[in-house]
Formats: structure tokens, sequence, C-alpha cells
């Protein structure tokens, strides 16, 4: 079982790899990345990401799974796409994310994606375990309860169901930039960790 410092931290690292990649993640994912994983089974180490190329590599990859690909992105990153029956942008799915939130205190004033980007919502999860961390740390057992009963719905609620389904499609793409392969597995794993946690707590 993770520790809620580990639970955090790769909530944090996976956010980091599902948005359009930069300098900084490619020189600070490999040793990171095999120290945060080390409670997850079966991943693997990164797929090494070197070389002078290797961003554009990357950026290749990233716009070719989440962006645009002749014929449609196969794996777009927005829960609205696969929760929503319309399977549209802003969708209902996205305003409920969008109320979470707000019921958090929390404002994407200024950001450049929709509430339910996949990176956005891994933050999200973050701060709550965080919330969760602080309270454990000064004895707030309530407190801790309420940061965890929050991580729950919103886990369960809104982001499980289409997080699944986005990691089955870049399983299928087998031709696809290999990091974000091995993403989509280390998300699926600890994905299935976490909902195991959630349902021994009930």
């Amino acid at each position: 079982m993770l520790h809620v410092a580990e639970r955090k931290e790769l909530y944090r690292f996976l956010a980091s790899l599902f948005v359009y990649p930069d300098v900084g993640m490619v020189t600070s994912l490999g040793q990171e990345g095999a120290t945060l994983l080390a409670g997850l089974v079966s991943v693997g180490a990164p797929p090494a990401a070197e070389g002078d190329s290797a961003l554009r590599e990357l950026e290749v990859g990233y716009t070719d799974l989440f962006i645009n690909r002749l014929g449609g992105a196969p794996a777009p990153p927005y829960g609205s796409v696969y929760l929503d029956s319309e399977a549209a942008l802003m969708g209902e799915s996205s305003q409920k994310v969008h109320a979470a939130y707000r019921e958090e205190g929390l404002s994407l004033d200024g950001g450049g994606e929709p509430p339910d980007f996949i990176a956005t919502e891994l933050e999200f999860l973050y701060y709550l375990v965080e919330r969760e961390e602080a309270a454990l740390a000064r004895g707030d057992v309530a407190g801790a309860a309420e940061a965890t009963d929050s991580q729950r719905r919103f886990f369960e609620q809104l982001f499980y169901p289409w997080v699944m389904v986005l990691c089955d499609r870049l399983a299928a793409e087998t031709m696809g930039h290999p990091l974000y392969l091995w993403a989509a597995r280390v998300l699926e794993s600890f994905c299935r960790s976490e909902k195991e946690w959630f349902d021994r707590r009930i």
C-alpha cells in the first residue's frame, strides 16, 4: 500500500507527464520516475528521452496522440469526450469538474485548458491528497477523513471512469511515442491501486 506522501507525489508526477512537453520534463524524468515508481509493479523504468532531438520527438508524439492527427487524435485528454453522450469538449461533465474545483476554493482563471484536462484533474487530486497529508500531520483525523472523502468522490465519479478508457486507447497505439505509452501503463496501474484503496476504506 502506498503512503499518503507517495500517493501525493505520484499524482504530481503523472500530471507532469500529460502536459505538453518541455525541457524540464526531459531532464528530470529518469531519476524522479525511478524513485517514485518503486511502489508500482510491472511498469518498468521510463523510456530514455535523451539527446538534442528528444524534446522535438516528445512534442511530435504528444501532438499525434492527444491533439491532432489525420482522422482525429486517438486519445483526447479531456473527460467530457468520454463521459458525455455528445463526446464534445466542455460538456456537462466538464461543468461538474469545474464545480468540484470551486467547492475547494480553486479557480482556473488564466488557464489555457478546459477544467477536465487530464493534467488539471491529476493536479486537483494532488491538492486533495496534500490536504489529507497536512491534516494527518497536525492530528486532525476528521479533516483527513473529509479530504479522503473528497478524493474518493472526485476520483470515482469524474476521473477513474474516463481515464481507464484513455489508457486503453493509448495501449492500442503501438506506434505512439514510447514515453506516452509507458505513461499510460503507469497511470492505469496507479489508478487501479487507488481504486482498490478507496474500496477498502468504505
